[in-house]
């Protein structure tokens, strides 16, 4: 367990407490609250809450007598499965990703990405001493691990919509400040920063939109950027499609 200084803001637990956040962003979080002792109690508390508040609402409602016909064309009217779901056999289930191999050193993950990475990593080189690995999570969200070598930088860049980082392991740096291990971090539109680190780092980020490089040759990037995220998305998308096809074939 480790002490954070970034912490994700009261109003982004209210959200995760209430169901709206994306999946990606809500794997990220779910993440830091396994490692914050702090916001794990406020989570929890926000939670209460929430719960105490729903109920409050639902007793003020009137009681309505059940439309047990409505209730039963609706049932009728769900796509039937064809054969019978079978659970699966003992001893088949995924192995958890449960460490990410680095240079010198391994980085136990927190069971919530431990999972998410259990469908596969696959690591690709970027320019500039970084590393990345996509995760499909979401048809939302654009979710991958970043590996940044010690004495690499991202390019200026700013952001079309919002990105949640954890840092995983190591520390980085831009012009707000600098974040070691479980720090939680947003940045939205207003912000432009290039991330830079002296010791390496590793992090998990989440994108509700593509990054866009403001400055020299790394603008050429900027198509791949879009092309990439839509690619991340939709692929995703087509995934939980054919599950669903499968599911009821």
């Amino acid at each position: 367990m480790t002490s954070a200084k970034y912490h994700p803001s009261d109003e982004v637990l209210s959200d995760f407490a209430q169901g709206k956040l994306s999946t990606g962003m809500s794997v990220a979080l779910s993440a830091h609250i396994e490692l914050c002792q702090g916001c794990r109690q406020r989570s929890s508390e926000l939670e209460s809450r929430e719960i105490v508040s729903w109920l409050q609402a639902d007793r003020a409602q009137p009681l309505a007598s059940p439309d047990f016909s409505g209730m039963l064309d609706l049932i009728t009217s769900q796509p039937q499965s064809t054969s019978e779901t079978k659970a699966a056999p003992h001893g088949e289930e995924e192995p958890l990703v449960a460490e990410i191999h680095l240079l010198d050193h391994s980085i136990t993950l927190p069971r919530v990405l431990a999972k998410a990475a259990s469908r596969g990593l696959v690591w690709q080189k970027l320019a500039g001493g970084i590393n990345q690995a996509q995760l499909q999570i979401d048809n939302e969200t654009q979710c991958e691990f970043l590996y940044m070598t010690p004495g690499s930088q991202v390019p200026v860049h700013r952001h079309q919509g919002s990105e949640v980082t954890l840092v995983l392991d190591g520390g980085f740096e831009d012009e707000l400040g600098h974040y070691g291990p479980s720090d939680f971090l947003v940045r939205d539109k207003r912000d432009q920063h290039q991330p830079s680190t002296e010791e390496g780092c590793l992090c998990f980020a989440v994108l509700d939109s593509p990054l866009t490089f403001t400055s020299g040759l790394a603008r050429l990037f900027n198509p791949i950027n879009n092309y990439r995220f839509r690619r991340a998305t939709r692929s995703e998308e087509r995934r939980v499609g054919k599950e669903c096809r499968s599911r009821w074939s």
